[in-house]
């Protein structure tokens, strides 16, 4: 039995050694400081995640994973899990009737530029 468990361990230390942390770069319809508290704080509790930092004047959520762990597809259906949009996928309305009113749309009239210009050229 020793055995047994000693080979799984050494296996999957050698196949987390092979692991890279790879970046990706998410759209999101984020828009406040709550909202990048709550993006944060959720996504670093996902499997595989080493970073998380919500850049609030592009929206852009940026993410340092470990691949051999979880993929963007999965940290993308996550942000919607949250209640923003992520990329082309939409947010899940129940979990963006949870958000704090303050991180939903018009909340913040200042930023609409910002949204309107990202519509506008296609991203």
């Amino acid at each position: 039995m020793k055995k047994i468990i000693l080979t799984l361990f050494i296996a999957s230390f050698a196949f987390l050694a092979n692991a890279q942390v790879k970046t990706v770069a998410i759209q999101t319809s984020a828009v406040c400081e709550m909202c990048k508290k709550t993006l944060e704080r959720d996504l670093s509790f996902e499997k595989g995640v080493k970073s998380v930092n919500l850049d609030l004047e592009t929206m852009v959520l940026n993410i340092a994973y470990l691949d051999a762990k979880t993929d963007p597809d999965v940290l993308r259906k996550r942000v919607t899990l949250v209640g923003y949009n992520a990329d082309s996928l939409m947010r899940d309305p129940k979990a963006y009737e949870k958000l704090d009113e303050c991180c939903k749309d018009g909340a913040h009239p200042e930023m609409d530029h910002i949204k309107h210009k990202k519509k506008k050229d296609g991203n």
